[in-house]
């Protein structure tokens, strides 16, 4: 009898059950879920076989390699070529590999909803990202396109894996790259399209340099015309001015006027003559230097 209530306590005590931080747990009663978001901590259920426990990671950040698998690369094991090749929408084929992260948003629906949810999640994007890889030019793919790619690729997957509760964290391609047969020409078309951006971003530094320079100059050389035409006319009128007042001086007294207009020019001009005049008998000599008209 004792070990018969032995058996029956251990067997009520098997339902306990214990739902880890970053877990939630889903319990079935008669194949029916009867619980759908247990959360985590100790908790008790009716035993086997009239419940079945399901625990499902949904703050495990999960992830789905779409083309060649990473491990593959780098071990060098052969993968279906196929699997990584996508047409463009200019009919190029290039080698993609991406990968998609996802968590579990509705454990329910991710259990019973699909049979392979991982193999429908590799589908659905991959997918996704052949539509947007053929609306786009082989130039753009490989270049300036990807983020635009990853940004419409995980809207459009996330649109149907709502419906097995998955929730797309995020689609990064991690290399676009082309054929082996063609290889060296895209690597030949890259390389001459990067030194083209180098060449245009030399000229804009050197246009940002000279150009402020040769404004710099060019408003130096009005700055000094300016200046320039303000002195030449200042000096004209002020010889103007001074002409009026002579004028006027002169119409008053022109005797006077004259004499000391000569007298001025005379104190100017004769510093710099170097020839000199000797009168041999020392007497004195009118040179008529002064004349008082008449």
């Amino acid at each position: 009898m004792r070990l018969l209530f032995a058996c029956a306590a251990l067997y009520l005590l098997s339902g306990i059950y214990i739902v880890g931080s970053d877990e939630v747990g889903v319990v079935r009663l008669f194949g029916r879920v009867w619980q759908e978001r247990v959360p985590s901590g100790l908790h008790y259920r009716p035993p086997f076989p009239f419940t079945k426990l399901d625990k499902v990671k949904v703050r495990q950040v999960r992830r789905v390699t779409i083309g060649m698998e990473a491990p593959d690369v780098v071990m060098g094991r052969q993968t279906n070529p196929l699997q990584a090749q996508f047409l463009t929408g200019d009919q190029n084929i290039i080698l993609v590999r991406a990968v998609i992260q996802y968590t579990v948003r509705d454990p329910v629906k991710f259990l019973f909803t699909a049979v392979d949810p991982e193999g429908i999640i590799q589908r659905v994007t991959e997918s996704a990202l052949a539509n947007e890889i053929a609306q786009m030019p082989v130039d753009e793919v490989m270049t300036t396109g990807k983020i635009a790619i990853q940004n419409r690729v995980r809207q459009r997957a996330q649109s149907w894996l709502d419906r097995i509760g998955v929730s797309v964290v995020a689609v990064t391609i991690e290399k676009v790259a082309p054929p082996d047969p063609v290889k060296d020409a895209f690597e030949a078309v890259t390389q001459a399209r990067q030194n083209r951006h180098r060449l245009i971003l030399e000229a804009q530094s050197y246009a940002n340099t000279v150009i402020p320079q040769a404004r710099g100059e060019a408003q130096k050389l009005i700055n000094e015309a300016v200046a320039y035409r303000d002195r030449r006319i200042a000096e004209a009128k002020g010889e103007a001015e001074r002409f009026l007042t002579l004028l006027a001086e002169y119409r008053k007294a022109k005797d006077v006027t004259s004499a000391r207009l000569y007298l001025e020019a005379m104190e100017e001009l004769l510093p710099k003559i170097k020839k000199v005049i000797v009168d041999p008998h020392g007497g004195q000599l009118d040179v008529g230097m002064v004349q008082r008209q008449p």
